[in-house]
Parts: structure tokens; sequence; C-alpha cells
């Protein structure tokens, strides 16, 4: 699962983009090109097969309200939701990577740098998955 910082701190200019939280999706985009993908959709969740050495990606963006809370309608951590892309879950599917990767570049927060729930997210996204034969990377 990448975590990847969508917080203000992203915003400034970084080479040819026109903030860096764009540059580290491109950069995603292309990582994503070389991986030995599984070819699994994310609707597998627990169903997966994907034990065969080949991997599944998952993508969430951390940013937004702390402890205080000054916005509570917004969240402070981000997958792709339901109905595009892999839906906020692990997949090895090309077109459903570039599809969250997508939506991610399109709904970039720029707010503060709260992490807490984006790890939460990532453990969910991974117990919304098997673990048999799960390897390290």
């Amino acid at each position: 699962v990448l975590l990847l910082d969508g917080s203000g701190s992203m915003s400034q200019s970084f080479g040819r983009h026109p903030h860096g939280f764009d540059a580290i999706m491109e950069m995603v985009r292309d990582w994503v090109t070389t991986l030995p993908l599984s070819g699994e959709k994310g609707i597998v969740g627990v169903n997966s097969q994907a034990n065969s050495g080949k991997v599944r990606v998952g993508i969430i963006q951390f940013s937004g309200i702390n402890a205080q809370g000054a916005d509570p309608g917004r969240a402070d951590a981000q997958a792709t939701p339901a109905g595009i892309g892999s839906s906020g879950s692990l997949t090895g599917d090309l077109a459903e990577l570039n599809a969250d990767i997508d939506w991610q570049e399109t709904n970039y927060y720029g707010g503060g740098t709260m992490i807490a729930k984006g790890l939460t997210d990532v453990a969910q996204m991974f117990h919304a998955s098997p673990n048999d034969g799960r390897q390290r990377v």
C-alpha cells in the first residue's frame, strides 16, 4: 500500500509540475507499469489467489484535519471511492491502478499533514485482503 503525502507541503512547484503531488503521482504511474502485477481486480478482496509472487497495490492519500478538527466534513485520508478504479482496495489490475492514480491526482487535498487516519486505512486495506502466502517485499 502506498501512503502518499497529500498535505499542503506538497503544493509547491516541483520541476515542470504545478506541485509536488503531481510529481509523486507521475512517478507512481511509471512505477506500477514495471511491477509484476497479479492481474486481479480489487473486487476479489479476500478471495484473492495472489500468492504467486505477483503483486497488488493500493493507494491512500493522507492530509486534512487534526485532532481538533476545524472542518469535520473533510477527511484526513482517502482511498479511491467505490465505483472508481479499485474502489479503495488492493488491485493487481493496471487499468484500475491508473484510474486510482487519476482520481488521486484530481482530488489532491493540500491540507494539514495528519497521517494517523492514513495508517488506519492502510491496516484496513490489508485486513480486507488475504494474508495466506503474502510475502514481504
